[in-house]
């Protein structure tokens, strides 16, 4: 049955911002044909550009979607898995954004083996929450397998942007990166020695350049053939991408950052570029403040510090309003507000950025230091509270016990100070002066 017009007619539907039509045409699609790839990814982006326009409340999808996010979780129990599948998509018409419920719909239709659907899921939100490592690596798994190599690569890039310790992606990326060498080699079709020695060397080569480290020497070795590359095709966008990331490997942040300007010109519209340039910017910032500070020169020191704050609260703004659904922009963005001084728009934007699982304790310390300069002691309290309780231990917590020892101290609740700073004692004596002040409150 060809289904092609429907989603013509969907497509449609979402130009002239209906969305609500948009999304019942492509349920009625996916209730013919439940993996059908096209469909389930222009829901996804339906629904997304659906939030975009007004944010979804989450106590709202809590009360209409409620039951059939209840309902999904028990069909995932019993082993139905396409009902399951049916219920979550059910509960992310309210809440198009919920990570959790969208990893559950991924891993529910590809145990209901709906493959390419799954992978729709997963790359969409791979593609609008950047940031998200399943989603990432599910994503490149399913394209791998589906014969996608390229845009498994892709995705499995992403995922060492977000972590780059990760033994899977990092595994995974070097295998594709070997199999994408072969492929492109043609070595399998290869009838002289001298083919397959030429063949093997342009494999060493990409297997090179897709390591994430090089020694000094084979930076410098690389760096020279790109450059000269350069000299006769100046404007080759692989050679600028190849020879910043060489750049930076050889802490030439400078010299990065004029070859990704350069690749931002012949590409303006690409968002990785800008970010990259925005990174770079950031960074060489940074080093004019150590640069001030080894000088010992506390006026530049201040004024480099000053601008560094600027320029970050301008890329994070840049971030933003590329993607306002983009929660770990907006943390980024609220951090930078709190470190110039606007504290109510910083509070703004990390009450958005502590949705974020992987800023959610950040995001709660922020917000108590937040309210702490306010001078409203009692909510700067019960968001530290929430950060010790959702750090469990480490540094995180002990610095949030810390604050609230000192918040206690100050508005004279010296059990409650006490008590804080027993907690801290009892994990790390050594931690700040926290010792001191134990004493100094018993005495």
């Amino acid at each position: 049955m060809d289904l092609s017009k429907y989603l013509e007619q969907a497509a449609d539907a979402v130009k002239r911002r209906n969305f609500a039509m948009a999304v019942k045409i492509y349920g009625q699609v996916l209730a013919i044909q439940p993996d059908f790839g096209d469909a389930r990814a222009g829901l996804r982006k339906a629904l997304f550009q659906k939030v975009a326009q007004k944010p979804a409340s989450k106590l709202g999808a809590l009360l209409l979607g409620g039951f059939s996010l209840l309902l999904g979780n028990l069909s995932k129990l019993l082993g139905q898995h396409a009902a399951a599948s049916r219920s979550y998509e059910r509960y992310l018409v309210h809440d198009p954004l919920s990570e959790a419920v969208n990893l559950k719909l991924g891993e529910a239709l590809l145990r209901a083996g709906h493959k390419k659907s799954a992978l729709a899921v997963y790359g969409a939100l791979a593609e609008q929450q950047p940031r998200c490592l399943d989603a990432c690596r599910a994503a490149g798994a399913l394209a791998y397998e589906q014969g996608k190599v390229q845009e498994s690569l892709a995705f499995y890039e992403q995922a060492l942007k977000v972590d780059p310790r990760d033994q899977e992606s990092l595994k995974a990326r070097k295998n594709l990166a070997a199999e994408g060498a072969l492929r492109s080699s043609g070595i399998e079709k290869a009838q002289s020695s001298r083919e397959l020695i030429k063949d093997k060397d342009q494999q060493r080569q990409l297997e090179r350049q897709d390591r994430l480290q090089l020694s000094a020497e084979e930076v410098e070795a690389e760096l020279t053939t790109v450059e000269e590359k350069l000299q006769s095709a100046p404007n080759d966008v692989k050679l600028l991408r190849r020879g910043a990331r060489l750049r930076e490997m050889a802490k030439d942040l400078s010299g990065a950052l004029d070859l990704v300007e350069q690749l931002l010109r012949a590409q303006p519209n690409d968002l990785e570029v800008q970010e990259l340039a925005g990174d770079l910017r950031i960074r060489l910032q940074e080093q004019m403040v150590q640069k001030a500070e080894r000088a010992g020169d506390e006026a530049a020191v201040a004024r480099a510090r000053g601008a560094l704050q600027q320029m970050k609260v301008a890329e994070s703004k840049r971030r933003v309003e590329r993607n306002p659904a983009d929660l770990a922009a907006r943390f980024d963005l609220g951090a930078s507000l709190l470190g110039i001084g606007e504290i109510d728009a910083a509070i703004a934007e990390l009450q958005q950025g502590v949705k974020d699982p992987r800023k959610k304790n950040e995001a709660l310390f922020l917000l108590g230091r937040a309210f702490q300069q306010k001078s409203l002691p009692e909510l700067a309290l019960g968001q530290f509270e929430k950060a010790v309780a959702a750090a469990g231990s480490g540094v995180m917590a002990k610095e949030a016990l810390y604050e609230m020892g000192c918040i206690c101290q100050s508005i004279g609740k010296r059990d409650d100070a006490l008590r804080h700073f027993t907690r801290i004692l009892e994990q790390d004596i050594g931690f700040r002066d926290v010792a001191k002040k134990v004493e100094q409150l018993k005495a």
